[in-house]
């Protein structure tokens, strides 16, 4: 018996942690229509897919000036990188986004044509 407890409890600390789902609000004031958003820990090249629910009907493209809720696997870290592939299958990404403390994100360039983004 307890050599079972014993092993148990090495496998829970051995486990590794569990992602939560998180998800915030992307507003598309880029001036192209995204075709699919991945994110990634900053500095960082994982890479995942937003998580679409299949039940959920949602256009292809989330058209310029649209908004679209992205869902991932959260990890340890708060900042984000958020690349988007767009209709016209140009792709830019946007990084150091802090998606603990904001529920929506706005994706656009400046003047100059460098991706920026705001926050609340």
């Amino acid at each position: 018996m307890r050599l079972a407890v014993t092993a148990a409890a090495v496998m829970m600390i051995a486990a590794p942690a569990f992602a939560d789902d998180w998800d915030f609000i992307l507003i598309n004031n880029s001036g192209k229509g995204i075709k699919t958003v991945e994110l990634a820990p900053t500095g960082t090249t994982d890479w995942q897919a937003n998580k679409v629910d299949p039940e959920m009907k949602r256009e292809p493209i989330t058209k310029a000036g649209g908004r679209m809720t992205v869902h991932f696997d959260k990890g340890a870290t708060c900042k984000y990188d958020v690349k988007l592939t767009f209709a016209d299958d140009s792709a830019s990404t946007w990084t150091g986004i802090n998606i603990c403390d904001n529920s929506f994100v706005t994706v656009k360039y400046n003047a100059a044509g460098a991706p920026i983004f705001t926050a609340n």
